[in-house]
């Protein structure tokens, strides 16, 4: 919407222009229409409100570059603007907007996810949250936006979630918006899906933190990647149920890793969030069980 705006507004000066440009000089004219007039101003793409919710077709999501009218944050809408900051200096000196895996991206989605934290009241990581890092198409940075946006969605069962109040704190107190609990259908030791559960009823996974392999390259290797998740799920796996990080481990639960692909790994995102997968259904968090509730078979 912003783009067609800002184009009718190049289209209706150039019209003025031709215009002006046709008329003959009327009598004690001296046919200067510039003299003692202030000059125009630039025209320029306006930055997107810094917070705001927005209902968006379910097939552009999570990144949409050109968001529709805001709506309250009371009624539907399905993705939240959290924050806009602005490129500066060198960064916003490029001749369009930075790609996937540009530093000058990867320091726009640093902020961001900083502001998602204090926004969320935690890492938006550990919660049923999807953060995108949005810059302005190629032909709004041509006409000078150097705009980044920070959008919010929350996953559920069957998507994107349609929701009729903010994500504002939803990952303090009582944290509503926290992986948890998890009913799992899998194949042939492959995940169908994961539909989040109360802990209190017999489940088959549980969310045990976040993962941060070093700084790096996306690993182009399918063998090296899995291996990376498993050492490292491995850990966090340990540590939230109170265990060793031994070779023991595999020996006491499984765990599940999820994907990172590349676009969320160049963008900055190389969290894999780690779930317990033990061995049978269990009731009640695993939070700190210990070796007794999981001895090694």
């Amino acid at each position: 919407m912003r783009g067609r705006s800002f184009a009718a507004v190049l289209a209706a000066l150039a019209a003025g222009a031709l215009v002006l440009s046709g008329c003959d000089h009327p009598p004690d004219v001296d046919g200067d229409l510039t003299n003692n007039w202030s000059a125009m101003p630039e025209a320029k793409v306006p930055s997107p409100p810094d917070r705001a919710c927005y209902q968006v077709a379910a097939n552009v999501l999570p990144s949409v570059a050109a968001l529709p009218t805001p709506v309250g944050c009371t009624v539907p809408h399905n993705l939240e603007t959290i924050h806009v900051g602005t490129f500066a200096g060198p960064d916003a000196g490029r001749d369009s907007p930075p790609p996937a895996g540009d530093p000058s991206l990867r320091r726009a989605y640093e902020v961001c996810a900083g502001s998602a934290g204090a926004f969320l009241g935690d890492d938006w990581r550990t919660g049923r949250i999807g953060l995108t890092v949005v810059v302005p198409v190629l032909a709004e940075w041509d006409a000078g936006a150097r705009w980044y946006r920070c959008d919010l969605v929350e996953s559920g069962d069957a998507g994107v979630v349609s929701r009729t109040a903010s994500l504002q704190g939803t990952l303090a107190g009582s944290r509503p918006a926290a992986l948890t609990c998890f009913a799992v259908a899998q194949q042939d030791n492959v995940v169908d899906s994961m539909r989040q559960v109360d802990c209190g009823i017999p489940h088959d996974a549980e969310f045990a933190g976040v993962y941060d392999p070093p700084d790096g390259g996306y690993p182009d290797d399918a063998n090296q990647r899995r291996s990376m998740r498993n050492a490292g799920c491995r850990g966090v796996v340990a540590s939230f149920v109170g265990v060793p990080n031994d070779g023991n481990v595999q020996s006491r639960t499984g765990w599940i890793f999820a994907e990172v692909g590349r676009g969320s790994w160049e963008q900055g995102n190389r969290g894999i969030r780690c779930y317990i997968a033990p061995a049978k259904p269990v009731a009640g968090s695993l939070r700190a069980a210990g070796p007794g509730r999981l001895p090694i078979r």
